[in-house]
C-alpha cells in the first residue's frame, strides 16, 4: 500500500516512464525550475502571497520559529506531505498540494461528520421519480476542506531543502530556521489531511444553511430539507444530491 500511496503523489517522467515524485522533481534538471513554481504558487496561496502572482493569499499558515510553538504542542507537530499531479485542463498544468499528516494529529474533539448512507440515496432518488414535477440536481462544494478557520491551531516541521528558494527568499526562512535544517509552520484554517477539518467545516455549513431555512433531520443524518421551499437533499462531506418540485432552482448559500 505504501508504495501505492508514492505512485499517486508522482509525475511520470516523460523520457524515461519512471515515476518522479515531489523530491526528485524539485532536484531534477529538467523538472526543477516548473515544478519549483508550481510549490512556490502552493505556498503563496496557503500562507500571505508569493511575489505579486497571488492575488488573495488565504492566511492558512504562518512560517514561524521553534520557539513560538506553545511548549504543550510541541509533541503534536506533524510532518507535510507534497502532492504532485499534472492537469492538462488547468491554467495551471503543474499542481503542487502541500497536505498535512493527519495520522501524528492529536485532535482532542469528534473528527467524524453525519453523512447519508447508501439506503438514504435510494430512497431520495426513488422519492423524486414518485414525485410529481420533481427534479433532481448534484452540487460540490469547491474547496470544502480549506480556508475554515480552527478553533486550535496545529503545526507542521518541514525540511527547509522542501521548500523552493523563491519561498525561502520571500519569508526570510534561514532566519526562522534551526540549526538541522528544518522550518516550523502554524496551520491556522482547514488543509487537506486534518482528521477535524471536515467536521469544522460542515459544522461552518450547517450553520449557513440553517440561516437560510434548511435543518438537518434530527432523525436521519445527511437528510436535509428546507422550512417551507420543497427541497430536499442528502448531503455526503461535501456532496449534495437536490431533489426540488418546480421550475425554479434552489439557492442554497454554501461556503464562499
Amino acid at each position: 500500500m505504501e508504495n501505492d500511496i508514492h505512485k499517486a503523489m508522482a509525475v511520470m517522467d516523460a523520457d524515461t516512464g519512471k515515476m518522479l515524485n515531489y523530491r526528485q522533481l524539485m532536484r531534477h534538471p529538467d523538472y526543477k525550475q516548473p515544478w519549483s513554481k508550481s510549490s512556490a504558487n502552493e505556498f503563496g496561496q496557503l500562507a500571505q502571497g508569493i511575489g505579486d502572482r497571488i492575488s488573495k493569499p488565504t492566511n492558512t499558515i504562518f512560517f514561524i520559529r521553534k520557539h513560538e510553538i506553545p511548549e504543550e504542542r510541541f509533541n503534536d507537530c506533524t510532518y507535510g506531505k507534497f502532492v504532485c499531479v499534472v492537469r492538462p485542463q488547468k491554467a495551471e498544468k503543474n499542481r503542487t498540494q502541500l497536505t498535512v499528516g493527519g495520522n501524528r494529529i492529536n485532535y482532542p474533539g469528534e473528527v467524524g461528520t453525519p453523512t447519508a448512507d447508501m439506503l438514504l440515496i435510494k430512497i431520495l432518488l426513488n422519492s423524486v421519480i414518485s414525485t410529481k414535477n420533481a427534479k433532481f440536481m448534484s452540487i460540490d462544494v469547491s474547496s470544502f476542506y480549506l480556508n475554515t478557520p480552527l478553533p486550535r491551531y496545529e503545526y507542521l516541521k518541514l525540511k527547509l531543502s522542501d521548500v523552493p528558494q523563491e519561498v525561502i527568499d520571500e519569508y526570510d526562512l534561514t532566519k526562522k530556521a534551526t540549526s538541522d535544517g528544518h522550518v516550523y509552520v502554524e496551520v491556522r484554517k482547514g488543509m487537506y489531511g486534518l482528521p477535524q477539518a471536515g467536521l469544522i467545516a460542515q459544522q461552518l455549513l450547517e450553520k449557513r444553511l440553517n440561516k437560510e431555512g434548511y435543518r438537518q433531520s434530527e432523525v436521519v443524518p445527511g437528510l436535509w430539507t428546507h422550512d417551507w421551499r420543497p427541497i430536499t437533499f442528502s448531503l455526503v462531506v461535501d456532496d449534495f444530491g437536490v431533489k426540488y418540485v418546480g421550475k425554479i432552482m434552489p439557492t442554497i448559500l454554501l461556503m464562499p
